[in-house]
């Protein structure tokens, strides 16, 4: 009997112990998936920067389209290096699980796609456009 406030005790800290785990893996789990998040909107953020320099700019529109596949490749290429769109089913990306990752995992996807119809649209009008025309500045 005499050692059982201490057998207590010593459960109590145990439990209390993974509580503290559990929020603490919590608050580092939403730190992980805001500084993902924040690093797609800052990639997306300079996507959005170089397609309106480019679009600015008197240019071709057979240099505009190379301009802008390029723009596009190395947005895809960003969107890839996240590990957010590929294929294999991961439960955490950059320290980010649950919700929050399929949230930023589902984004990452549809973004993908358009970035893709987006890629198809311009390599068709590379071929398509004729030469010497020019994109006048908005």
């Amino acid at each position: 009997m005499r050692h059982l406030p201490l057998l207590c005790t010593a459960a109590l800290a145990l439990l209390t112990a993974g509580c503290t785990a559990t929020k603490r893996d919590a608050a580092a789990n939403a730190a992980a998936c805001s500084a993902l998040s924040k690093t797609l909107s800052d990639n997306e953020q300079l996507f959005v920067t170089q397609a309106q320099a480019i679009r600015a700019k008197h240019v071709l529109m057979q240099d505009y389209d190379r301009q802008m596949i390029s723009a596009i490749t190395e947005r895809r290429a960003s969107l890839q290096g996240t590990k957010l769109t590929e294929l294999s089913v991961s439960d955490e990306v950059a320290g980010c699980s649950g919700k929050e990752l399929e949230d930023l995992r589902r984004r990452a996807q549809e973004e993908m796609a358009n970035l893709r119809d987006y890629l198809r649209d311009f390599n068709l009008a590379l071929k398509s456009d004729p030469a010497g025309v020019f994109i006048d500045a908005p």
